[in-house]
């Protein structure tokens, strides 16, 4: 179960249908680049939400 946080971020950075539009955009960029952008902080938090749970 706790490879989940390992795996969720990448699902999510393959899920196209989730950025799969122009709009909304945010100061003129489109969502595509604000989740990629949100994705690197979800990942840094994966794992080390995986690595606590190894280690317990």
């Amino acid at each position: 179960m706790k490879y989940v946080w390992l795996i969720a971020p990448c699902v999510l950075a393959l899920w196209a249908p989730l950025y799969n539009r122009i709009d909304p955009e945010i100061l003129g960029v489109p969502l595509f680049y604000w989740l990629q952008l949100l994705l690197i902080p979800l990942s840094a938090l994966g794992i080390y939400a995986y690595d606590r749970a190894r280690r317990s």
